[in-house]
């Protein structure tokens, strides 16, 4: 039997300066990984890591691809924006399959019509603002916008 949860659950985050610096590439540039034996990728990446398909060691920078398609979507409208987002509702949240086939989650922005936004969309990634901090400064990263 399942149990129905009309409040809304919010995800905490745990904050680590080293786990931040350390990803930066990822969230500005869209960067993973790459294994140079058997050229699978990665993202986020996998630093320092063995990689699951051939166990060797030797991975690489790469820059993934910028644009993809809508897998999944889903509006969020609970009446109320998540803190950090301003007044920006509906947030647009989706699963996006990049050209080179890696699969990554974010907000699809500047939506005109909400039809348009379905699987099987062609989006670009755009860097944008997210939020600010504790102390003010602002915090970038990649959302994707519907081409």
């Amino acid at each position: 039997m399942s149990e129905q949860f009309p409040e809304f659950f919010v995800r905490l985050d745990t904050f680590s300066s080293a786990v931040w610096y350390r990803t930066k590439k990822a969230r500005y540039r869209l960067e993973g990984t790459r294994c140079t034996a058997c050229g699978e990728i990665f993202f986020p990446p996998r630093t320092g890591l063995i990689c699951p398909h051939c166990h060797e060691r030797a991975m690489e920078p790469y820059e993934c691809a910028h644009t993809g398609e809508i897998v999944v979507t889903a509006p969020d409208d609970m009446g109320f924006p998540a803190w950090g987002y301003g007044d920006a509702l509906p947030r647009y949240l989706v699963i996006v399959r990049l050209d080179d086939g890696i699969h990554v989650m974010a907000d699809v922005i500047d939506v005109d019509d909400p039809d348009r936004v379905a699987a099987g969309a062609r989006v670009q990634m755009v860097l944008r603002k997210h939020r600010r901090e504790d102390t003010g400064a602002w915090v970038y990263g990649y959302r994707f916008v519907l081409v």
